[in-house]
């Protein structure tokens, strides 16, 4: 007999990262921690102290970063530089915009301490070119949470220059 096809959840080939920034957010989002934030743009510097803090808006590169997505399921190589680190890399000829991902995990907990991703597109218009990294730890009270974000990179419009910025964020 025929059976019904059931929608069955993707298998995750990769890294979840989506699914731990989407549970970062949760907690952002109820701890609303205090976050000393550095702003600049083309050389302008801005600093702020903050717990006002859209954090969906403020991660979406790291979960826009996600490479357990239908198309990317054969475009990532997995290599581990040691044994606490997965690195996932754009295999050659393959055109994605997440160049890498490295996930460094934490000895006792085996939560990422260190993510980094980097981030490159191209086309007739502009190109662009990102590096992301997010440090994580132990709060005093017992939960694991990001410490620092940091997105850096540039954006080049074919008719205006080069623009260069970069955000750090230091979660308290």
């Amino acid at each position: 007999a025929c059976q019904p096809q059931t929608e069955t959840s993707q298998v995750k080939s990769y890294f979840d990262l989506k699914g731990f920034i989407e549970s970062q957010l949760r907690e952002l989002e109820k701890r609303k921690p205090t976050v000393d934030k550095k702003m600049s743009l083309d050389g302008e510097s801005e600093s702020k102290q903050t717990n006002e803090i859209n954090w969906a808006k403020e991660l979406d590169l790291f979960t826009q970063a996600d490479i357990n997505k239908q198309a990317y399921q054969s475009s990532y190589e997995t290599t581990q530089p040691t044994p606490k680190t997965n690195l996932y890399t754009l295999k050659k000829g393959e055109n994605q915009p997440v160049q890498s991902l490295k996930v460094t995990f934490d000895d006792k907990t085996q939560m990422p301490s260190i993510i980094e991703v980097s981030l490159k597109e191209e086309n007739k218009l502009y190109d662009s070119e990102k590096q992301l990294r997010l440090t994580c730890g132990m709060r005093p009270e017992g939960v694991w949470l990001i410490k620092t974000y940091e997105i850096s990179g540039f954006q080049h419009l074919s008719l205006t220059d080069k623009k260069s910025f970069s955000i750090v964020g230091t979660i308290y």
